[in-house]
């Protein structure tokens, strides 16, 4: 296997909104020294580790010039995992920014480039199972999802977990979707995962709401929503304000969930998620509106019309 050093893979686990740095070691470089990895390789990882930093950003046109950088060096040298890396970054790229069809394209393109015995096939199969997820195919996300949480790789685990939790929600399988959450919660807890601790306290808020119950539900959301600002994750924050939102909105709190959807707004505007503020806004008219206030309705009606397109 072919030596590369911190080369990162960037993730998002979907519905989360959760933008998460990974570092890949390869094996094999125990004994590197600097000296031994060619001037070309390490251009290679400074692009990639600009393609990540560019796509945290937001910036998703420059990430993919950065990865295409990348991918080219690697491809010079022959580099397959360094390739194969690349790959998966692109694909994540182009999932997130809504292109489907150039992610299933590059991360098939990875798949042909991947050795049977790399240690990359449980992040592939991660990435694939959250494209065909994105696709609506819950059948394919949830097989590939399986392959890749059976990959023995403990710091990995937990997170991989949670997908497949996330799956058999959108399924209907609750009770499945419950002891994988509940399995991930004790994995990511044993790996010091914070941010795949909050995502587990938010799978199970989530699949407590499908059983309409409701009280527990908020008792997770909370505890996501502690986790987070640990992290100090404004998305993330945002959004389990969200989640207390709509439990509260629920149980027929108007003013709860008014108080709920206030903070997710002014979190997610300072965050700069403006797709949020502007899905946060649509609700706290509707509640404005039934809650006899329509002024303020009219409000937040204007407030919204007025946000930049990005």
């Amino acid at each position: 296997m072919n030596n590369v050093v911190n080369c990162g893979i960037h993730s998002k686990l979907s519905p989360f909104a959760c933008l998460v740095l990974c570092t890949f070691l390869i094996s094999g470089c125990s004994g590197a020294t600097l000296k031994s990895i060619p001037p070309a390789q390490f251009q290679a990882i400074h692009h990639n580790q600009l393609g990540v930093a560019e796509e945290v950003a937001g910036n998703s046109e420059l990430a993919l010039s950065e990865f295409s950088e990348a991918l080219r060096l690697h491809a010079s040298m022959e580099n397959v995992d360094g390739m194969v890396i690349v790959l998966i970054n692109i694909a994540r790229t182009y999932r997130l920014s809504g292109d489907i069809a150039s992610a299933k394209a590059a991360i098939e393109r990875a798949s042909t480039l991947l050795p049977g015995t790399s240690g990359l096939a449980g992040e592939l199969w991660f990435e694939k199972a959250k494209i065909f997820l994105a696709a609506g195919d819950l059948a394919s996300a949830k097989e590939y999802a399986v392959k890749a949480a059976g990959v023995e790789e403990s710091t990995n685990s937990g997170r991989r977990l949670n997908l497949v939790g996330i799956i058999s929600l959108r399924q209907g399988l609750l009770g499945e979707a419950g002891s994988q959450a509940e399995k991930a919660l004790q994995l990511n807890g044993a790996d010091g995962s914070e941010a795949e601790t909050a995502n587990s306290y938010k799978l199970l808020a989530e699949i407590c709401t499908a059983r309409e119950e409701y009280g527990q539900a908020a008792e997770w959301y909370a505890k996501a929503l502690a986790a987070d600002k640990i992290i100090g994750e404004g998305k993330k924050i945002a959004s389990d304000l969200c989640g207390l939102a709509l439990i509260a909105e629920k149980q027929k709190d108007l003013p709860g969930a008014i108080g709920y959807y206030r903070r997710a707004l002014d979190v997610s505007r300072n965050s700069k998620d403006l797709r949020l503020a502007a899905l946060v806004m649509n609700a706290l008219a509707k509640l404005y509106r039934e809650s006899g206030q329509p002024l303020l309705a009219e409000k937040i009606d204007s407030e919204r019309m007025s946000l930049p397109d990005k």
